[in-house]
């Protein structure tokens, strides 16, 4: 079995946002700002795309499944220290 990396935040962030440009599904604007370890995995958190109402937009699901597509990746390779 594999031990995970252990890395910092900035450094699970960096690496978040060089991977996004490689998935078919990157929408110019996504970013990631923060990441935090829970139990079970890595969650990514960063641009929303809501409207001046605070309201999702029709980016909001497709960021909402970059991030998610981020979590399934990177967790089984990193814990975030």
């Amino acid at each position: 079995m594999n031990e995970k990396q252990e890395v910092s935040m900035q450094e699970i962030v960096k690496l978040a946002n060089e991977a996004l440009h490689s998935n078919d599904d990157y929408i110019h604007g996504v970013v990631v700002y923060e990441a935090v370890q829970t139990p079970d995995c890595i969650v990514f958190k960063g641009e929303n795309f809501l409207d001046e109402n605070g309201f999702p937009t029709g980016k909001s699901m497709a960021a909402f499944n970059l991030y998610k597509w981020l979590s399934y990746q990177l967790t089984p390779l990193y814990t975030v220290k």
